[in-house]
């Protein structure tokens, strides 16, 4: 069954850069520890969140976009409260209409809803969520969110366009696991460099990763693998970006311990030729 490609969406530049998300298909308990920057993230949940997550999430986004959401309060916080057809999302996602597929998109936004995220900055914490309560009915057709209101309209406002159908991509349509791929791509995403030409600022492909920062984002540091294979990891994930989307190639370099753009590096060797 096809999905529709030309699906937009948007996230903030702080689920992008922390990536709260697991490239395992396995279940557990969750708690994840990242910086960036000033900045510590912490998530905590009952149930780890993976790519599959990650994408619903885009999903829920694509919806609340459109701002046909109501008010209410929720434990003392606003709560953007908007009703969700299950039957569209599963077939926007790719899958049969069935119930199955209806209830694991469900189990998807439950779980969303129950992980913790905390941020400290100058010692000051604060804990946040991305939606507070879902109520659906037995059927699995059409379900309520109460998201975060604070959240939802920073991502409205402010947040990193991304190309949904490219997620889908690399979800369904290639072969293999490419959870690595996915969280990859997300993260190259939300770390672009800003640039201005003629008084438009624009966003371009990083010209290097250290390697460190990868394994983390990626979860490799949670991991029994050696370095070698970790670096095979992302470099098909890499691989798989450039060979499926307009992204550079990047190749490892042992004395920076960086992963380098190599369309970069030729253009500089042609300029000294």
């Amino acid at each position: 069954m096809k999905f529709i490609k030309n699906l937009e969406s948007k996230l903030d530049d702080r689920t992008l850069h922390f990536l709260p998300f697991l490239p395992s298909r396995k279940r557990k308990q969750m708690e994840i520890e990242r910086k960036w920057g000033n900045v510590v993230f912490k998530a905590k949940a009952p149930e780890s969140l993976n790519t599959y997550d990650l994408i619903t999430l885009m999903f829920i986004i694509k919806e609340y976009s459109k701002q046909d959401w109501d008010i209410i309060e929720v434990d003392g916080k606003e709560a953007a409260v908007k009703k969700f057809d299950l039957v569209k999302l599963v077939k926007e996602r790719g899958v049969l209409n069935k119930k199955i597929n209806r209830k694991t998109l469900l189990e998807s936004i439950i779980r969303l809803s129950k992980v913790d995220l905390f941020f400290t900055k100058n010692g000051k914490a604060r804990m946040t969520k991305y939606i507070y309560d879902v109520k659906y009915d037995n059927d699995y057709k059409e379900i309520e969110i109460f998201a975060n209101k604070k959240f939802i309209e920073t991502v409205i406002n402010k947040g990193i366009l991304v190309n949904l159908g490219n997620f889908l991509i690399l979800e369904k349509e290639l072969t293999g696991r490419t959870e690595y791929a996915i969280l990859l791509y997300a993260f190259m995403q939300g770390s672009k460099t800003k640039f201005n030409v003629n008084g438009r600022k624009l966003l371009k492909w990083r010209e290097k990763y250290r390697e460190d920062l990868l394994f983390d984002i990626l979860n490799l540091n949670n991991t029994n693998m050696d370095k070698r294979k970790k670096r095979e990891k992302i470099k098909k994930a890499f691989n798989v970006l450039h060979k499926n989307f307009d992204i550079p190639t990047y190749k490892y370099d042992k004395l920076e311990e960086m992963w380098v753009r190599t369309d970069l590096a030729q253009k500089r060797l042609n300029k000294v030729r």
